[in-house]
């Protein structure tokens, strides 16, 4: 991949950020921090009164009328993102660590979120170009251990029209298994039978290796990857999965977490898998921690790298765990971010 814009060695372009496209962004004012629930009444135009319930936050729940896939085009390239469904993840504070005393509720409440109740979503991107299908990641597989909200993917491919066979890659960004434990059914049989899977050494070893005891998920995840282990290629930092797609070492969340540049008559989008875990935590406090990181200060300092690129150089991107689709833009506010999700009617 050539990256447009900025000079230099690949190393530099990472450290300086890379050309990408354009978004529109817009802020709007947090609310008070530190403000509580209470009632008060407000007056409409026509003089009639409404009770209101300041701190209240919108409950939305999906339906049966609900598509969980989008579709859009990336130069010559067609990005289809479909929802493998969410982590029901409960209380904030278990999952999102290192913040100061308050400063986690005052984000959610500001982010007109649940304080107490928080989720994430399963964006899988699947892009058709070059006469390749290629899908990053696979989602839950429906392991009970995570939960009956996500492992939908199979069913939602169906609904987007993409065959299971029709896959030729599979790119792991990483060795979790939210993102690896669809790879293969119950029987043991490859889900993407005609798919070869791309992966880091680094995850691939701490996979396929002996499994931690500690790890209740490490038995499976080293079931899936032993059963597709005769078309496992290694990704490379700096080096080009397939014609088109770039892989970029991110290392933190995991060390050998990875993300992915993918580029198309000039149009550049970035997934960034696992960089950031809640559009709005994450955003503003890209200092935060989560439970899962292998090596948090280093994720961290992972983090700011990327965040800086990506809105230095207005880049598009994917997050993997962003609010469906999870498809959008970083403004810089200061010393932090806000995630400007893309308009589904323009991308």
């Amino acid at each position: 991949m050539v990256w447009k814009g900025r000079t230099g060695t690949r190393r530099d372009v990472l450290q300086a950020g890379i050309a990408g496209t354009a978004g529109i962004f817009a802020s709007s004012a947090p609310g008070k921090a530190g403000a509580r629930a209470e009632n008060r009444t407000t007056a409409a135009n026509d003089g009639a009164r409404i009770e209101v319930k300041s701190g209240q936050t919108l409950q939305i729940s999906s339906h049966s009328e609900f598509q969980p896939w989008t579709r859009f085009r990336l130069g010559d390239a067609t990005v289809t993102v479909v929802s493998d469904g969410r982590i029901a993840m409960g209380d904030p504070k278990k999952w999102f660590l290192g913040l100061k005393e308050g400063e986690l509720e005052a984000t959610l409440r500001e982010s007109f979120l649940s304080e107490t109740d928080a989720s994430l979503a399963q964006n899988v991107m699947i892009v058709d170009m070059g006469g390749r299908r290629v899908m990053f990641d696979t989602g839950t597989g429906g392991s009970p251990l995570i939960g009956p909200t996500a492992g939908h993917l199979r069913a939602n491919l169906d609904t987007a029209g993409i065959a299971p066979d029709s896959v030729t890659d599979v790119i792991i960004s990483h060795g979790h298994p939210d993102h690896v434990l669809g790879l293969v059914d119950a029987d043991g049989r490859p889900v993407f039978f005609n798919a070869q899977v791309h992966i880091s050494e680094i995850d691939h070893r701490m996979i396929a290796g002996e499994p931690n005891s500690a790890d209740p998920f490490a038995p499976e995840m080293k079931r899936q990857m032993t059963a597709v282990a005769d078309r496992v290629a290694m990704i490379a930092d700096g080096r080009q999965v397939v014609p088109g797609i770039t892989a970029f070492a991110a290392p933190g969340h995991t060390l050998g977490h990875m993300i992915f540049g993918i580029e198309s008559a000039g149009h550049t989008l970035l997934n960034t898998a696992d960089l950031g875990h809640h559009q709005a935590i994450f955003t503003r406090h890209p200092e935060v921690n989560f439970v899962a990181d292998m090596d948090a200060a280093m994720m961290v300092s992972t983090r700011r790298r990327y965040y800086d690129m990506i809105a230095t150089d207005r880049l598009g991107f994917l997050s993997y765990h962003f609010p469906f689709p999870g498809v959008g833009h970083l403004a810089r506010t200061g010393a932090a971010y806000a995630y400007i999700p893309a308009s589904l009617d323009t991308v």
